[in-house]
């Protein structure tokens, strides 16, 4: 009490001292000899008083809430050109040394919120560790004592506030590294950091807008979900109090023990919350803007969690667990005691030990509906080299990618126990996930590109009502005579399909999700020049010739840069996750613009550029546009490495399923030629 009653004091002192100093401000303009200067000096000091007086702790209606976001750093760690670049969209390369205070509204689940950004100028102070709801901790890569700094800042905080209660993610900003300034700051030293942290670990260009708009987005996104989870936790205290009490009562009226379910019930409800919130967060997000809802492992867990004796904090039983040897993916080959789990979801996870395990800190898993088990050197039972005797008793678990995981048991009749469980679940994740979960899946999102998609209610070109058939490429529907007039075209123009007879992959929903017939009317339908679009009862002529001057000749395209590349606006594009300013550059690149490298040093294309963001619709997208995925970056990596990459920071099996997915689409077009995948796909 005494405490908020100071700083409520030290407030009143601060908001009571701004008037007598404005008004002494006045004072000293009439000293002015200039009567113009000090005109245009009251008035801007009028305007400061006017801003002062109707700051939004006067205005602003209790129901809008706020969010309070910090960042920390050093000066030349990159963070104001961060701040500046999300906020305006442009690159601002000198730094604030005194930080800034900025504000901007953003949606969370379409409610308005008030993001407060406090860049902080110098060291963080306890009011500042107070104040905020979120951190962003950042450093430049190319800048050893920046990440010093952004360690011992954050380490200052700890010792006002416990701050592993609060949502963060480590920023690495890469805007200074060119070749007088080389990155210094290797990949595995943030990592670790942000693994000790338990938060997110993005690296950001503030030039090109790469990840800028991601964490900006996260952050508040995380924030918001810690306070429902506390506002839940404060419920469901209550509810104990209250059944407890009850409870309480029960005893004295009948004067017997009544069982206390109040736990159970806080369970279920707990239950129940987080399945309403998952499905409204699915229904709300029917396009890529969005892309992955995170389980951040920033969040300590719930305190009503209960241990299950060996099997952890509350989750499912393993279908099979035991301990088995690792061997290291490092150049040592090393093998390594793993506690292994398998579970019933089609999931196979790894910890250093049953200690790690039970508190699900430190775990990788493996999805197990794109892998196959292997025993080095085995033939199969029935052929002659057949050898029952085996000095070893490894196993491999080998993925799509090529990825391989080696394990060992302590004898054959263990190994045989795991390779058929893992078979097992092979299997059933295989009839399962690609089935009825697929399926689920994949309705829902066709549910979504037909009735949630902006415009996909009539025909894209003639305005017929509930078209059934769709161009892939141009992220449209169409009615059935104007995809007719579409095959004309050609499939390099339009790639032609049923809603309901045809299949449809993953990379082709995320295209149709991410566009729709508004998006693409206001890039494709821009300016008319006094044509007359065709009506649904037009003629097949009319709609023909509308379609080709249209698509094919590209009559009504909107004017682009003239004084900036294509290869450098589709870059942009790609980093901002502008699918509108994408497809107008698609609509007018070429070959050259598809595969241009960032710049001479830095040889990310924009498929690179699609791959680290996680942009399966921009990716897919870009490959349709002949974009070679074996193309390296300056660091000798492909577009498959980005996304591998990305994967590993992901916190939850679906957003790997994903990237799971991104890596399909790549790997179809690497290993058959462009034309080849054209033909398979279509």
């Amino acid at each position: 009490m005494i405490g908020y009653r100071s700083v409520a004091s030290q407030e009143i002192q601060r908001f009571e001292s701004v008037h007598p100093s404005i008004y002494a401000i006045y004072d000293l303009i009439e000293l002015v000899p200039d009567a113009h200067i000090a005109k245009q000096i009251r008035e801007h000091v009028v305007a400061i008083e006017d801003s002062f007086v109707n700051s939004h702790e006067w205005t602003l209606a209790r129901d809008v809430p706020e969010l309070h976001l910090g960042i920390i750093g050093s000066s030349d760690s990159g963070k104001s050109a961060l701040v500046h670049r999300y906020l305006t969209g442009s690159f601002m390369h000198e730094e604030s040394p005194e930080g800034g205070r900025f504000k901007k509204e953003i949606f969370i689940n379409d409610q308005s919120y008030l993001l407060l950004i406090r860049d902080e100028g110098g060291v963080p102070e306890a009011q500042f560790s107070s104040w905020i709801d979120a951190l962003l901790l950042v450093f430049s890569l190319e800048n050893e004592e920046s990440f010093s700094i952004v360690c011992s800042f954050y380490n200052r905080m700890c010792s006002f506030r416990n701050m592993s209660e609060v949502p963060k993610i480590l920023v690495g900003v890469q805007d200074s590294i060119n070749d007088s300034n080389p990155r210094v700051i290797k990949d595995v030293r943030p990592r670790k950091l942000a693994c000790d942290l338990r938060c997110p670990y993005y690296e950001t260009c503030a030039i090109y807008g790469l990840n800028v708009e991601r964490v900006f987005q996260d952050v508040p996104v995380a924030t918001k979900n810690v306070q429902l989870q506390n506002k839940e936790m404060e419920t469901t205290n209550s509810l104990k109090v209250n059944i407890s009490e009850k409870d309480e009562d029960c005893r004295s009226i009948h004067n017997n023990s009544v069982p206390n379910d109040s736990g159970l019930l806080n369970d279920n409800f707990h239950n129940v919350q987080n399945q309403h919130g998952e499905l409204r967060s699915s229904i709300l997000t029917p396009t890529t803007i969005r892309k992955f809802r995170r389980k951040s492992n920033i969040f300590t867990p719930s305190k009503k969690e209960k241990y299950m004796g060996e099997m952890g904090v509350g989750r499912e039983i393993p279908v099979k667990q035991g301990y088995l040897f690792k061997r290291s993916s490092k150049s040592l080959k090393e093998w390594k005691k793993k506690y292994v789990t398998l579970l019933e979801d089609g999931r196979l996870t790894y910890h250093s030990s049953l200690h790690d395990y039970m508190n699900d800190t430190n775990g990788k898993e493996i999805l197990l509906q794109y892998v196959t088990v292997k025993v080095p050197g085995k033939t199969p039972k029935g052929s002659k080299s057949y050898n029952a005797q085996e000095d070893s008793f490894e196993f491999s678990i080998i993925s799509l990618e090529n990825k391989t995981w080696h394990f060992e048991a302590n004898n054959a009749e263990d190994r045989d126990n795991w390779i058929t469980a893992i078979e097992q679940q092979i299997l059933s994740s295989l009839q399962n996930s690609d089935g009825d979960k697929k399926n689920e899946t994949d309705a829902f999102k066709m549910h979504c590109i037909k009735n949630k998609v902006s415009g996909n209610d009539a025909c894209v070109d003639c305005g017929a009502p509930n078209p059934d058939w769709a161009s892939l490429n141009l992220g449209v529907l169409v009615c059935i005579e104007c995809s007719g007039i579409h095959r004309n075209l050609g499939s390099h123009i339009s790639k032609v399909r049923s809603l309901d007879l045809d299949d449809w992959s993953a990379g082709h929903l995320s295209v149709m999700l991410a566009l729709g017939n508004d998006i693409a009317n206001s890039i494709w339908e821009y300016c008319l020049n006094g044509k007359q679009k065709p009506a649904s009862d037009s003629s097949r002529e009319e709609k023909e010739q509308w379609i080709r001057w249209k698509y094919e000749d590209k009559l009504f395209l909107p004017p682009i840069n003239p004084n900036i590349s294509l290869g450098k606006l589709l870059i942009d594009s790609v980093c901002r996750g502008d699918m509108r300013a994408f497809t107008l550059c698609l609509a007018r690149c070429n070959y050259e613009d598809i595969n241009i490298s960032v710049s001479t040093e830095d040889l990310r294309t924009p498929l690179h550029l699609a791959c680290a963001t996680g942009n399966l619709a921009m990716a897919q997208l870009l490959i349709w546009h002949k974009a070679n995925p074996q193309n390296l970056d300056h660091e000798g990596r492909t577009c498959m490495s980005y996304v591998r990459a990305l994967e590993r920071t992901l916190d939850n099996s679906s957003d790997s399923m994903e990237m799971q997915k991104l890596l399909e689409v790549l790997e179809q077009a690497s290993v058959s030629g462009m034309d080849d995948a054209d033909a398979s796909q279509y």
